[in-house]
């Protein structure tokens, strides 16, 4: 029989008896499906390399952005809100079944609508924007129990009002998709620009950003005199996201500049939040760390392009290159951070289903820690190729090279590809070398030897 919580175990392995979080099938399986994503995600940036040159608008470059911030970018931040959600809130979500549901259905429509975009048929757009919109829906009733209590502080708060931009994300997208068919509603220039940043910041960048406040002194042991930059940049993302997408889309330059400055704000709140964790750290820098750094950078990029190609009067080609730069940079200062943490999140999950499984130590006889469940070259391989990857995407884009842009495609899909493989077979090989050990006799723990169950019970 099934258990339908999984307990939280503590950094140092040891039960905690709020017993929340959903099985570990839930988030990993959103995490796999995500790591699949970012493949195809550099696949189709490879494909549109020659048309994202000549322009951002082309179907073949909104299929690949689309990969970038569903297929990759969402999946993942659903899959780590229904495990940090019901931690940070301290309530289990309404429903597994649900979440199991919610995964099928962003799987589906994150591969459907970029392929309507490039391939056709037509009718594919709306379908994919229709199961889209039901799978939010379904995915901010299942997340609402943990997300609406009073317990959790900025966290919550600032996880609340993501799950509303993703809401009001998909709405705008249905809408326009439905409007390829009909022609019934205004085409605003800006529809396309207003849509990624509000994607991008308003859902993507603030639930990051909510997740952050909590994950980063918990991985560096770090205790900050204050947490008030974090408050800010939750605060203002929250507030600043709005009139920036609408003063994009409706070209009111007053209200675009007053949720730019307010967007700016809460960036670099965030900045100063991630400086500060790592200033009042008692816990050595590691291959995370490196992620973050090298997600920090593209963050600083991005701002300084935004605000390059609001401030400058310059032509519109090189307007449009510059704004399409700093969207590249925001997806890399996203992507960086997700595969960052999937390489602490999915060995922290996996660990807990081992010990589960009674799988306490290494091969090697000393205890089981999370860096024994993946390979450190491997993992070290995947941030230089998407580092490396995604600085050639934004070259490319500025300096319209199809090469620059074909080569970061090739180097993201195989830091996907790596990442991926690398973090599924970690507990594997744990497994099955305890298996060995212990021959055809049960572990400890009552459980069958050398089997990882994703399931709890």
């Amino acid at each position: 029989m099934t258990r339908p919580f999984q307990p939280i175990v503590s950094m140092s392995g040891t039960a905690n008896p709020t017993g929340v979080v959903p099985p570990p099938s839930v988030p990993l399986g959103f995490l796999a499906m995500a790591g699949v994503g970012l493949t195809g995600f550099g696949l189709a940036a490879w494909l549109a390399a020659d048309h994202l040159v000549l322009s951002p608008f082309h179907r073949g470059v909104v299929s690949a952005v689309h990969m970038a911030v569903l297929a990759f970018l969402t999946v993942a931040v659903l899959g780590a809100i229904h495990q940090f959600g019901p931690v940070a809130g301290r309530t289990p979500i309404r429903s597994i079944a649900a979440a199991r549901l919610t995964l099928a259905g962003i799987v589906l429509t994150a591969w459907l609508l970029p392929t309507g975009f490039a391939h056709g048929p037509r009718w594919l757009v709306p379908a994919a924007g229709l199961i889209g919109a039901t799978t939010v829906t379904l995915a901010a009733w299942n997340l609402s129990a943990p997300l609406l209590t009073r317990d959790g502080g900025v966290p919550v708060a600032g996880l609340r009002i993501s799950i509303s931009y993703l809401l009001v994300t998909v709405a705008f997208g249905v809408v326009y998709a439905l409007n390829r068919e009909a022609g019934w509603f205004p085409l605003y220039p800006s529809r396309v620009l207003a849509h990624a940043h509000l994607g991008l910041l308003g859902w993507l960048g603030l639930a990051y950003v909510s997740v952050a406040e909590k994950l980063w002194p918990m991985f560096l042991l770090s205790h900050r005199p204050s947490a008030r930059s974090g408050v800010i940049s939750v605060a203002s993302l929250g507030v600043g996201v709005a009139p920036l997408a609408l003063g994009l889309l409706f070209s009111i330059p007053w209200m675009a500049w007053l949720g730019g400055g307010l967007v700016t704000i809460g960036l670099t709140a965030h900045v100063v939040s991630f400086v500060s964790s790592v200033r009042h750290r008692h816990r050595s820098l590691e291959l995370l760390h490196c992620f973050l750094f090298t997600s920090m950078a593209f963050l600083v990029a991005a701002l300084l392009l935004g605000g390059f190609a609001a401030s400058f009067q310059v032509e519109p080609a090189l307007r449009v290159r510059v704004v399409t730069a700093e969207v590249a940079a925001l997806m890399a200062w996203l992507g960086l951070a997700v595969i960052g943490h999937a390489h602490k999140i999915v060995p922290f999950i996996a660990y807990t289903a081992l010990r589960s499984q009674g799988v306490r130590d290494h091969p090697s006889g000393r205890p089981l820690l999370f860096s024994d469940l993946y390979r450190k070259a491997p993992a070290w391989l995947a941030l230089l190729l998407a580092g490396v990857g995604f600085a050639a995407l934004i070259v490319g884009i500025l300096g319209e090279s199809p090469t620059s842009i074909a080569t970061a495609g090739v180097m993201v899909s195989t830091s996907g590809i790596v990442s991926t493989v690398n973090l599924a077979l970690g507990p594997k090989l744990i497994s099955n070398a305890s298996q060995r050990r212990h021959g055809a006799h049960p572990l400890p723990g009552g459980a069958a030897a050398g089997t990882i169950r994703m399931e709890a019970g």
